[in-house]
């Protein structure tokens, strides 16, 4: 798997607040302000929604979406962007050179993605490690514990199937949640909404639907994170 997921841009076109929802990812975001130099930072690993803030009209963004579980040399990454003066095809082999995920993390978010543990433990037992191993395995890549990243996928998961007419008893169900109570809890926690406010909300849809942890890349990317 490509550690680039996405490379998408966006455009500010007057001052305001653009709401960025958990996606399990970190973004290479480049920045380019008129009469300004060029400047890059790496995005946070968000556990709640925020609202991206502080860029000026006319400001252009150019994000590269880096896979989940991908360890990052910040520091150096950035220090090379910024010698590299805005040259559009300098991120792709800084990010070869300057991120990595470890052959354990690849296989352990390939059995997160695809749904086959709904719990640390089991997730472990898929591996064929112990519960502690693999805690100390995603510490070691400075990533948060794997119930983050399961209960994040299985929020995802479910929110996806809100842009159909099923209904959210039965997608609660399906995503393993206890019932359809406990969905609305682990929605309101990511997304700030419930489901129901959800499926009513398709800019909140929209930007669900975008790449990232258990949603296949789409080449549509349209918030500043």
């Amino acid at each position: 798997m490509s550690l680039c997921l996405d490379i998408w841009e966006h455009t500010v076109v007057a001052p305001g607040r653009d709401l960025v929802l958990p996606d399990g990812c970190r973004d290479l975001i480049l920045v380019h302000t008129p009469g300004a130099a060029p400047r890059a930072f790496v995005s946070d690993l968000h556990d709640a929604p925020v609202q991206a803030t502080g860029f000026a009209p006319g400001t252009r963004l150019t994000g590269h979406r880096l896979a989940p579980g991908t360890r990052i040399d910040t520091a150096r990454l950035l220090a090379e962007i910024a010698r590299a003066a805005g040259d559009p095809a300098a991120p792709l082999p800084l990010i070869a050179a300057y991120c990595r995920r470890d052959a354990g993390i690849v296989e352990a978010f390939a059995a997160i993605e695809a749904a086959t543990a709904t719990t640390a433990t089991e997730l472990a037992r898929r591996l064929a490690l112990t519960p502690r191993t693999l805690q100390r395995l995603f510490a070691a890549n400075g990533l948060p514990a794997p119930g983050f990243w399961l209960r994040l996928a299985r929020a995802r998961r479910a929110a996806l199937r809100l842009r159909g007419d099923a209904p959210l008893a039965e997608i609660a169900a399906d995503a393993g949640y206890a019932d359809q109570a406990h969905m609305t809890r682990a929605f309101r926690q990511w997304f700030a909404a419930t489901p129901a406010q959800l499926r009513c909300d398709p800019y909140r849809l929209l930007l669900l639907a975008q790449s990232g942890l258990a949603v296949p890349a789409t080449g549509e990317q349209i918030s500043t994170r």
